[in-house]
């Protein structure tokens, strides 16, 4: 049996995060506060003391570095898996990883949600866990003002 934690915006406040024990630790996304490579750096200092023996990252809306300067801030990123768009085959698990949300404010990864339904549409049929850093809309994803901030386009992916 696989026992995964997932975290997600910790917004450089890891280090005050109580992780729960296992075999995969999964960061859905806002590791950073306004994502500089600073902050990444001291992230994957903190990813390298924990004891998961996996470790799987994606960005949120507010880790900018990975938009800006995806070269350099992947490359600082040597405690985990990061994925974009992308899959890995981890304990013999499809993972997949997108960071992207529906355009509100102006954060990194977004676009108009008729425009992620192409980033959508990337993921893998066979994929056994997804990870993307919005929720579909309607799950999990009201605002605190009670609005739905999740994505229509996820949401059909997902149903699919």
């Amino acid at each position: 049996m696989l026992r995964i934690a997932c975290v997600s915006d910790t917004h450089g406040f890891h280090t005050h995060t109580r992780v729960p024990p296992g075999d995969m630790l999964i960061h859905a996304g806002d590791c950073t506060r306004r994502g500089s490579l600073r902050d990444i750096d001291e992230f994957n200092l903190w990813l390298g003391t924990l004891p998961h023996p996996h470790k799987v990252v994606i960005a949120g809306n507010h880790d900018f570095a990975f938009q800006e300067t995806p070269l350099e801030a992947r490359q600082r990123l040597t405690n985990a898996i990061y994925l974009e768009d992308a899959s890995a085959t981890i304990a013999g698990l499809t993972i997949y990883g997108s960071p992207w949300t529906p355009t509100f404010f102006d954060w990194a990864f977004m676009l108009p949600d008729e425009q992620l339904a192409a980033r959508w549409d990337a993921i893998p049929a066979d994929v056994d866990i997804l990870i993307t850093h919005g929720p579909p809309l309607g799950i999990l994803d009201s605002t605190h003002r009670g609005d739905h901030a999740g994505s229509a386009t996820l949401r059909a992916r997902v149903r699919q």
